[in-house]
């Protein structure tokens, strides 16, 4: 945790739940030019202001006197916003929470209340821009003041094709210690564009597994070549004798699917901290009709599945977590994996050969081993 002076006044705020080292931090200069902006923004209004894409919950906090909404594909983003609110009782405004996977067009959609002021960060994911960008168009109106701003790593060619689709510019404002917004407002046609994103449905090489591609989710558009090694050395015994299984952080599902093939009387368990991974995962599952069981868990790891209940366990773990590259999120994965092993259960990961995973993975399973290996990547396997 670390202690801002920020122009709403004195925070504290940390990055959840991967610190990373001494000198990272859960605001930028972005989050401190439009703080600036609103601080003085009266708490007490009728409508909310919304909040899309931040990392760390800072904007939520920092603005949290007042009525927010919080929109975000990460639960890892979201509780990081509910961990912050906690340590600054000033944030005590009421709080709704929407997921990117949301339903605009379902009969619960009446229950979001139009924002007067939409805060969207830029993610680093031009697809998951987009898909913020459309759904924030349901919290929107005339009156809405739509705000979108980052560093100026995130400004690109591609931001601006996508907003000039969807938006119409108000107001630039110049860059200012690397960081910029831009102010714009809705477009004046009653109808929102249709997503640019077009990717036709594609088939595994080695098995039978049809992927239906879904914007933002890893792995869904097209084969990313750590998974395609993971597949060519798959644990197809350990699979087809499995009870059950867990994908962990499962993005399109390609290794649970694959082993729901290997399996089909097993129990195949998905998880991921992405709501729109979760949601492409479960409409693969149902599109190949697979007859093994299945649950699709949103969660931070392996988060409500018990100890020591699940026979194999698949993971092709991140390397980095929003802006740094670090391998916390890989070690409290092989941690997770160590937890919901039965003894005698088997984990395999996949992971750039250059970060060492297959030594990190020696501190969990003694008895770890590649089973692949080159310049690029390393497969291994181990027993709990």
């Amino acid at each position: 945790m670390k202690i801002w002076k920020s122009p709403a006044g004195i925070l504290k705020l940390k990055r959840f739940p991967f610190a990373g080292d001494a000198s990272h931090q859960a605001w930028d200069a972005a989050d401190e030019w439009i703080i600036n902006r609103f601080a003085d923004y009266p708490a007490v209004k009728t409508r909310p202001t919304a909040i899309v894409g931040e990392a760390f919950g800072v904007l939520g906090t920092a603005l949290g006197g007042g009525k927010i909404t919080a929109l975000s594909d990460s639960l890892m983003s979201l509780l990081s916003l509910e961990e912050n609110r906690k340590l600054n009782p000033s944030a005590d405004g009421p709080l709704t929470v929407i997921k990117a996977d949301t339903d605009f067009n379902s009969p619960d959609k009446a229950k979001f209340e139009m924002a007067d002021k939409l805060i969207i960060r830029l993610p680093k994911n031009l697809e998951l821009l987009e898909v913020y960008i459309r759904l924030s168009l349901s919290l929107a109106d005339e009156n809405t003041e739509i705000w979108l701003g980052g560093m100026d790593k995130r400004w690109n060619r591609g931001v601006q094709k996508i907003t000039d689709r969807y938006l119409e510019t108000a107001e630039r404002f110049p860059f200012v210690r690397h960081a910029r917004w831009i102010k714009y407002r809705i477009k004046a046609e009653s109808e929102k564009p249709a997503s640019s994103f077009k990717s036709g449905e594609w088939e595994l090489e080695r098995y039978p597994v049809a992927i239906l591609p879904a914007p933002a989710v890893f792995a869904s558009a097209v084969m990313d070549a750590g998974t395609a090694a993971f597949i060519e050395k798959f644990p197809e015994a350990e699979a087809e004798a499995a009870e059950v299984i867990v994908d962990l952080g499962c993005g399109s599902g390609i290794l649970g699917l694959s082993a729901a093939y290997l399996n089909p009387e097993g129990r195949v368990i998905f998880t991921d901290e992405s709501s729109l991974a979760v949601a492409n995962a479960e409409a693969n599952f149902r599109n190949n009709e697979f007859t093994a069981a299945a649950d699709f868990l949103q969660t931070n790891g392996a988060d409500g599945i018990a100890d020591a209940s699940v026979d194999l366990v698949l993971c092709n773990p991140p390397f980095h977590y929003q802006n740094i590259q670090t391998r916390e999120p890989a070690e409290f994965l092989f941690g997770e994996a160590r937890r919901i092993l039965k003894p005698g259960g088997t984990v395999q990961i996949v992971g750039n050969s250059h970060l060492g995973y297959h030594k990190l993975l020696k501190d969990y399973f003694i008895k770890a081993r590649d089973v692949y290996r080159d310049s690029k990547f390393t497969v291994m396997r181990g027993k709990r």
